[in-house]
């Protein structure tokens, strides 16, 4: 399936900066989609921990929320380059992200005037003045246990929309991040996709390119871990090993 939009056009601000030196095909994104899929569809269960005692927080209850209220942008994969940018900023505001959301905002930066929209759009939930604005913060804390600590970490001078103005994201050793490294922005994922996979897939060979692709997670011998067991339950076993372990707390925690 062609892209809908232009892979140089949304990755220029990136190329600008010397950030990604060489395009990848839109073959060489597919392949890179469709090998990222089973790392997405198997969520971070630790972000769980941040939902916990809200009314609409458990996933069960709280993904059919997001759907009603993000549309069918809630279902894209991949980069998420197919997707609106209003639809990109409702998708920050009411998905917790542990640490900085590196590869949202990178995806907003691919937008003109993204990041100036999604600081316009979370002063507004901070602090609304509309019947819309008051609704979406009123069914954010009915999702996000501590909703306003979790809007300001985007704001301010070291604030994640400024950090991505400047381009100074965190490495993913300093997120702790469960991704491949690969994975962890939309920069490392092109620049990942360019020198990986072949160029172009000739038709015949589609089938079982994509089952190669599709299958390292398993081949590596991870599992889909929201199908095995409460995420919640996951979240705390995590987090009591990290504190076990002397790792720093998360972010939000201090906030």
């Amino acid at each position: 399936m062609p892209h809908r939009y232009s892979l140089a056009a949304r990755l220029a601000p990136f190329v600008e900066a010397g950030l990604v030196p060489r395009i990848p095909t839109a073959a060489q994104i597919r392949q890179g989609e469709l090998q990222m899929l089973p790392y997405v569809i198997s969520s971070d269960a630790t972000n769980e921990l941040y939902y916990a005692g809200t009314p609409l927080g458990h996933p069960v209850v709280r993904q059919p929320v997001l759907l009603g209220l993000i549309g069918r942008d809630h279902l894209e994969t991949g980069t998420g380059f197919a997707a609106k940018l209003d639809s990109v900023i409702r998708h920050l505001h009411f998905t917790y992200h542990q640490g900085m959301p590196v590869w949202d905002l990178q995806v907003i930066q691919t937008h003109p005037g993204g990041l100036a929209a999604l600081r316009a759009e979370t002063e507004a939930m901070l602090a609304p003045t509309t019947l819309v604005h008051r609704a979406r913060r009123a069914l954010l804390g009915l999702i996000v246990a501590d909703p306003d600590a979790y809007l300001r970490l985007f704001l301010g001078d070291d604030g994640y929309i400024a950090r991505a103005e400047r381009f100074d994201y965190p490495k993913p050793s300093e997120e702790d991040a469960e991704f491949p490294p690969e994975f962890f922005s939309v920069i490392d994922f092109v620049n990942y996709c360019a020198v990986a996979f072949p160029a172009s897939v000739p038709l015949h060979q589609v089938p079982q390119r994509a089952l190669e692709v599709v299958s390292r997670r398993f081949r590596e011998g991870k599992r889909i871990e929201w199908l095995e067991r409460d995420p919640r339950e996951v979240a705390r076993r995590r987090a009591a090993r990290r504190k076990g372990n002397g790792d720093r707390a998360p972010v939000a925690q201090t906030v």
